[in-house]
């Protein structure tokens, strides 16, 4: 509790003036930048997210993608337009201190048809405040504080009874009856110690990895304290992070209940191979803070930033949950990305051979690809992407050092025992409108009224598995298995570049079915919404 009093205390929203501000973990912001910077010999590590500003302003800056026209008069509208679209609504702007407040909003409404046209909506007010310190600019802050209501579609629903949280955003409470309350922030303070070093303690999210899910560590799960350690030279960039993970799971809507600490340590290298080559290796360990003999708390033996986890782990008895895993990507043509991941929970080498299904096969793998300006169509990008992960991976003997954060998992938000295909299109044209499609199609199993392990659920411990410890015949949609597919069309403007306001439609189709259920859902949404951070529905 004291670490996070401390972060939100010191920390600091989006903007990009700042020097060592980091742009919003915001997928629709970042295809704005990266035709830049994943352009072959730019030299940008691109699979370590958030990006640093002052690290793309060597690459690409806001104004070169974002060509501002304001509109020229005194008039009453002529200053409400600039002022609303592109100028900051407060500042301070001295030599040695910035400061700039912005609104944050995300005011939408719709229905859903396939439930006799039941409502849905959303209602988040939050405000930002974004600067830095020093003439050098080498100390950022961000602080973003939203309250929110919101309404969702049947199916989120179901997910915030069990798990108690509305997806990737925050703990709920009952409001009037169907609806729920929920409150967040966010925020960091950045410094740059020299060309070589950046220290970021912040409340946040973190993603690795070039595609549209990470299965390394994505920006699913809740906001969370932590610690990062940036080094940058030659060709090298290495990240060092450390967090705090909370466990919930048996907490239930409005009821006070404490949650169980546990802690995470991480290391990611990525290397410029070759111009058009990126590879970066992972490795991560989660553990609680307290075991069965003592309290642990944040253990000294993973602090150190070079050493390699899964020895000190075996030293100490194997007590925890160690992950390793490679990230890659291939730039052959200047606007063609490949790119792909690869995760190891557990191996037995010999079974895996064997293809016999062995449960301690605990792995995952992604693959895909990004285009840009196909059919030389200026602005459009066309995503293509697999994931999938066996049964059992990213789950624990000790369900609390399962590799999640407040019930949802910290990679992947289907978790395991899964396999997904994902298909999104994103034209821009007149400068600031935009149009998306999003078709998903995966297979998952699941367990059927809880009565048996089948490997879909992370939060489930590997004791509970059928046959344990020696489980075989494990296979992809073992259990119930189920087919979810969605359509996700939005049509939009950007109203504001610098902080992310959007007017925009959506229509979300989503079919769940297995041969237990049959669920569908059908949105029509219209928004107004200040986009910072990505929040995934598509499950």
């Amino acid at each position: 509790m004291r670490f996070k009093l401390l972060i939100l205390l010191c920390c600091g929203t989006l903007a990009v003036s700042a020097q060592q501000n980091y742009l919003p973990l915001n997928r629709n912001i970042y295809n704005w930048y990266e035709p830049a910077l994943n352009k072959p010999g730019t030299g940008f590590h691109t699979a370590i997210r958030p990006y640093r500003i002052s690290d793309m302003d060597t690459v690409v800056t806001y104004d070169d993608v974002f060509h501002l026209k304001k509109v020229s008069g005194d008039g009453f509208f002529s200053k409400l337009w600039n002022w609303t679209a592109y100028d900051t609504i407060l500042g301070v702007n001295k030599t040695e201190f910035h400061l700039r407040i912005d609104p944050i909003v995300n005011f939408g409404g719709g229905l859903n048809l396939e439930n006799g046209g039941q409502g849905v909506w959303n209602n988040t007010r939050g405000i930002g405040f974004s600067g830095d310190i020093g003439e050098k600019r080498n100390v950022s802050f961000n602080i973003t504080l939203r309250e929110n209501q919101g309404k969702y579609p049947d199916y989120v629903t179901a997910f915030v009874k069990e798990y108690n949280v509305v997806p990737g955003q925050g703990k709920v409470r009952n409001f009037k009856g169907n609806a729920y309350d929920f409150a967040n922030s966010s925020g960091y303070v950045s410094y740059n110690a020299s060309k070589h070093f950046n220290f970021q303690l912040g409340h946040d999210k973190n993603f690795l990895g070039d595609g549209y899910r990470s299965m390394l560590l994505s920006d699913n799960a809740m906001f969370y304290p932590f610690f990062k350690i940036t080094t940058s030279v030659w060709k090298i960039k290495y990240m060092n992070l450390y967090t705090e993970f909370d466990d919930a799971y048996n907490g239930t809507i409005d009821s006070v209940v404490g949650v169980t600490r546990k802690f995470g340590s991480f290391h990611y290298l990525s290397w410029d191979v070759f111009p058009w080559v990126q590879l970066g290796l992972f490795e991560g360990i989660v553990w609680p803070a307290n075991d069965s003999t003592r309290y642990r708390g944040f253990d000294v033996n993973y602090i150190n930033p070079i050493i390699f986890f899964r020895p000190i782990e075996f030293g100490l008895g194997s007590p925890d949950n160690a992950v390793i895993g490679a990230n890659i990507k291939f730039t052959p043509l200047e606007k063609l990305i490949i790119y792909g991941q690869f995760i190891m929970d557990d191996l037995d080498v010999a079974a895996a051979r064997a293809g016999d299904g062995y449960y301690r096969n605990k792995f995952g793998i992604q693959g895909g690809f990004k285009l840009y300006e196909p059919f030389k169509i200026k602005s459009l990008i066309v995503q293509a992407e697999m994931n999938q992960a066996n049964p059992y991976t990213y789950a624990s003997k000790e369900p609390v050092q399962n590799y999640a954060h407040y019930n949802q998992p910290l990679a992947h938000p289907l978790g395991a025992n899964f396999r997904e295909f994902i298909f999104i299109g994103n034209y821009r044209f007149f400068e600031r409108f935009y149009l998306e499609a999003k078709l998903q199609s995966a297979v998952k199993g699941v367990d059927a009224n809880n009565a048996e392990h089948n490997g879909g659920d992370i939060f489930t411990s590997d004791f509970e598995i059928p046959g344990f410890p020696d489980s075989y015949g494990n296979f992809i949609g073992q259990g119930l298995k189920t087919t979810i597919k969605s359509t996700d069309l939005r049509a939009g403007y950007l109203l504001n570049p610098s902080i992310n306001l959007n007017i925009e439609g959506q229509i979300f189709i989503r079919n769940y079915k297995n041969d237990k259920d049959v669920l569908s859902t059908t949105l029509v949404m219209l928004s107004l919404k200040t986009d910072l951070f990505n929040a995934y529905y598509d499950f």
